[in-house]
C-alpha cells in the first residue's frame, strides 16, 4: 500500500454567506477510500514552495469567426479579447478547423474556389497585434481530419505553436479527402511544424471527432472539454491521459472551453460553452509565451471552473519541497504531498480525492479505430468531501514506488451535464 497515513488537515472557510455555511456536505462512504489513514502528526515549520512565479489563467480551445465555418459571426477577434479580458483571462489561444481553413467539411476533396483556401493561420499578424501586456492571443489551429461517412474515429488535434517568433504560419495541413488521413498523420503535421499538440474530446461525444489511436505522441490530453460541461467523455479522456502516465508517458493535461459563440454567460448550455470554463492554469514567472508554452510542456498546470488552480505539491518528511505538479522527486523514504485550492457556491456534493496511478496498472483496450476506454486502475488514497464556499489546503503522507504518478481530483458524485466546481491538478511523478 502506498498510502501510509495522513499527516494534516486544514480547512479555511472562506464565508460566503450563513446561509451556505448551513449546507455544508455531509460524509457519505466511497468503497474505494482508505478506511483508515493513521494518526495526525504535528505540522513542521515550513511546507512552503520556493518557487518564484504565478498561476496564468488561459483557454486552449476557442472558435473565431473569418477563419472558421462552425462560429457564431459575432466570434471575432476583437470581441474575443474583449470577453477575454471581462474574465480575466491571460491567454487565448483560436483554434479554427483546418478543414475551415482550407476546405469545406462536407467536400471529398481540396477545392481552391472554397471559402479561405489555406493557410491555416490567415489572421496570424491581426491576432498578434490585439496581444498586448494584459492579454496574450494566438492564432492556433485545430487539425481535422475525417472519416468518409462520419462514423468512424479520426480526431482532433489541437495545433498550439511553441514559438511565436519561430512559428510559420503559411502552412496548409492536408486533412482531406475524407477517408484518407488518419488523426496520427493530422497529429505529425502539427509536430514538423512546431506545435504543442493536443488530443481534443479524444473520447467523443460523437464518433468523428474521437480520436482513432493511430499514435501516441501527442503532448497533452484535453480531460475537460467545455461541451456538455464536465461530462462522461471527460472522465473519459481522464482515464486515457491517468493510462498514459501509467505507462510511463508524461503527457500534460489540459482543458479547453471550445467556445463557438462568444457571447454565451456562464455557466453556459449543453451545446454552447462559454469562454473561459473550464480554465487551463499555466505556472510560470511571467506573462509571456515561452513562459506558457514552458509551463504547458513541464505539466505545471491546472483544470478548474472554481476561479483558483488546484495545487499539488510533495515536500520531505521536515517539509522540504521536492515538487509541484509536473515535478519528479526521488521515490526513498517517506514524502508528503500538500494539496491546495477552492470551491464556489455551486450546489450538489463535491469530493476531493488524492489519487495514485500505479506503474504499468493500466488496462489498455485502446486499438486503432476503436473508441474504447481504459482503466488505469488508479487507487484513491483519500477523499474529503469538500462544502461549498470552502478554501482548503490538505497534507498527505505517502511511501511512493518508482513509477507512480499522483493527482488530485475534485468532482461531483454524479457526472453532471454543466461542469460546476470540479478541479484537476497536474501529476507528480515518483522515480
Amino acid at each position: 500500500m502506498v498510502f501510509k497515513r495522513r499527516i494534516e488537515k486544514i480547512f479555511v472557510v472562506a464565508v460566503i454567506g450563513a446561509a451556505l455555511i448551513s449546507t455544508a456536505c455531509s460524509e457519505r462512504e466511497d468503497p474505494q477510500e482508505t478506511a483508515d489513514i493513521g494518526e495526525d502528526v504535528e505540522e513542521a515549520p515550513t511546507w512552503e514552495r520556493p518557487l518564484e512565479g504565478q498561476w496564468f489563467r488561459g483557454d486552449l480551445h476557442v472558435h473565431a469567426a473569418g477563419a472558421s465555418n462552425d462560429a457564431s459571426p459575432e466570434s471575432t477577434h476583437e470581441r474575443i479579447r474583449e470577453v477575454a479580458l471581462e474574465r480575466e483571462m491571460d491567454f487565448v489561444v483560436l483554434t479554427d478547423h483546418s478543414n475551415s481553413t482550407g476546405s469545406d467539411p462536407w467536400t471529398l476533396d481540396e477545392d481552391p474556389d472554397l471559402f479561405n483556401q489555406g493557410p491555416e493561420f490567415p489572421f496570424w499578424d491581426h491576432v498578434a497585434d490585439l496581444s498586448d501586456d494584459s492579454l496574450i492571443l494566438v492564432q492556433g489551429n485545430e487539425i481535422s481530419p475525417v472519416s468518409d461517412d462520419h462514423t468512424e474515429p479520426r480526431g482532433h488535434v489541437g495545433c498550439i505553436p511553441a514559438s511565436l517568433d519561430e512559428f510559420d504560419p503559411d502552412v496548409a495541413f492536408v486533412d482531406r479527402p475524407r477517408g484518407e488521413v488518419t488523426g496520427g498523420e493530422g497529429l505529425e503535421q502539427g509536430l514538423e511544424v512546431g506545435c504543442f499538440t493536443i488530443l481534443n474530446h479524444p473520447f467523443g461525444p460523437v464518433n468523428w471527432i474521437a480520436f482513432d489511436w493511430t499514435s501516441y505522441e501527442y503532448d497533452a490530453v484535453e480531460v475537460w472539454n467545455g461541451g456538455a460541461g464536465y461530462a462522461t467523455f471527460d472522465e473519459e479522456a481522464l482515464k486515457g491521459w491517468a493510462c498514459d502516465l501509467s505507462q510511463g508517458r508524461q503527457i500534460t493535461p489540459v482543458g479547453g472551453s471550445d467556445n463557438h459563440k462568444i457571447n454565451v454567460e456562464p455557466p453556459g448550455t449543453i451545446a454552447d460553452p462559454p469562454l473561459g470554463t473550464p480554465v487551463t492554469w499555466v505556472f510560470g514567472q511571467e506573462l509571456e509565451w515561452d513562459q506558457i508554452i514552458d509551463g504547458l510542456y513541464s505539466g505545471k498546470v491546472s483544470i478548474t471552473d472554481t476561479g483558483q488552480p488546484l495545487e499539488i505539491d510533495v515536500f520531505d518528511e521536515d517539509g522540504q519541497w521536492l515538487a509541484m505538479a509536473g515535478g519528479e522527486f526521488e521515490a526513498r523514504g517517506t514524502a508528503v504531498i500538500k494539496l491546495t485550492g477552492n470551491r464556489g457556491d455551486a450546489s450538489g456534493d463535491r469530493t476531493l480525492s488524492l489519487m495514485r496511478i500505479p506503474a504499468d496498472a493500466c488496462d489498455d483496450p485502446r486499438e486503432v479505430g476503436e473508441i474504447n476506454v481504459p482503466d488505469p486502475n488508479w487507487e484513491i488514497l483519500e477523499s474529503h468531501e469538500i462544502s461549498r464556499g470552502e478554501s482548503f489546503e490538505y497534507k498527505f503522507e505517502i511511501e511512493a514506488q518508482p513509477g507512480d504518478a499522483f493527482f488530485a481530483w475534485m468532482r461531483p458524485e454524479i457526472i453532471i451535464s454543466r461542469g460546476d466546481d470540479v478541479a484537476i491538478s497536474g501529476a507528480l511523478f515518483a522515480k
